[in-house]
């Protein structure tokens, strides 16, 4: 009887391990020779694109600082840039949500996918759990792209309760380190639906995906914290990319004045989050993104309550 009963518990429960980060992940450094090489194709790219290069990059130099936090941000949460980058453009820059959700998924797609290269450099992404969440990001992301476009007030009427939800998630496994480096048989199911759920969620707000993913797998099943964030991570990154291409070749729009700063940044930025996990706890850190999360929900959806209220 008990011979079966441990042969039911390993086919359905993953192995319950402390993991050694020094161990398991592997030494990452921050500087590539790749990140020189595309600096230098962004400097001759932007210079030949741009009729006036000086006197853009004088009025939109501070989105290359908005892109390095963002994507720091995005890589070491799995929040993801949108975070920063979509406030940031509607009310600093007056530019409109749609235009702004536009920039933050080809932003996204460059830091995202920066920062992604780093953990699975560093041997912390569940490669296994790609094939049952990425064909459901997919299904979800193109019904939230085509089927309900995402429209101005569509994008800030979400946008302020999943960024407060994030937030919240943030804070809620804060101290969860979890013990399982794979998730067991049984979860395959619950994951793809929530790998659906926040593809619909970021074709709206460029936002969700991630943190939904990596938040489910430590709460419901323990997962390794690092882990679940790397997952997010990728699983973001391919949600960014394939809503970028979407929206650059197919529905246009995005403006790549701003865009073009803002890549950049995360260029740099994304693969600070891999990198400076190696060292030091992201507690601190997290506890900070997560406050910045609750303030850009508390005020989109201020606005967003106000425009559709009292206007």
């Amino acid at each position: 009887m008990r011979s079966y009963q441990k042969q039911q518990f390993s086919r359905y429960s993953a192995p319950v391990v402390q993991p050694d980060n020094n161990i398991l992940a592997k030494n990452f450094a921050y500087f590539t020779p790749w990140l020189f090489v595309f600096t230098l194709i962004w400097i001759a790219g932007y210079a030949y694109i741009f009729p006036d290069p000086i006197g853009l990059a004088a009025s939109h130099w501070p989105l290359i600082i908005v892109g390095l936090l963002g994507a720091f941000i995005g890589n070491t949460t799995a929040i993801g840039g949108g975070i920063v980058f979509i406030p940031v453009l509607m009310f600093a820059y007056k530019v409109d949500p749609v235009s702004a959700l536009k920039l933050a998924f080809v932003t996204q797609a460059v830091g995202m996918t920066s920062g992604a290269s780093g953990w699975l450099r560093r041997g912390e992404v569940p490669l296994q759990l790609l094939k049952w969440t990425v064909p459901a990001l997919i299904i979800g992301t193109m019904i939230s792209t085509f089927l309900i476009h995402p429209q101005p007030m569509l994008v800030k009427g979400l946008f302020g309760p999943i960024a407060f939800l994030t937030g919240l998630l943030t804070l809620i496994t804060l101290d969860r380190k979890g013990g399982r480096m794979e998730l067991p048989v049984n979860a395959h199911i619950p994951i793809v639906l929530v790998s659906f759920i926040g593809g619909m969620i970021t074709g709206w707000v460029a936002i969700g995906e991630g943190e939904i993913i990596a938040a489910f797998c430590m709460l419901a099943y323990g997962l390794n914290a690092n882990r679940a964030i790397g997952l997010g991570v990728v699983l973001l990154s391919l949600n960014s990319l394939l809503l970028a291409l979407v929206h650059a070749l197919y529905f246009g729009g995005v403006p790549w004045d701003m865009a073009v700063f803002t890549m950049l940044g995360v260029l740099w930025g994304g693969r600070l989050g891999p990198f400076l996990a190696q060292w030091i706890s992201p507690r601190t850190t997290k506890k900070v993104f997560a406050f910045i999360a609750l303030l850009d929900g508390f005020m989109i959806t201020l606005q967003a309550s106000y425009v559709m209220f009292f206007r």
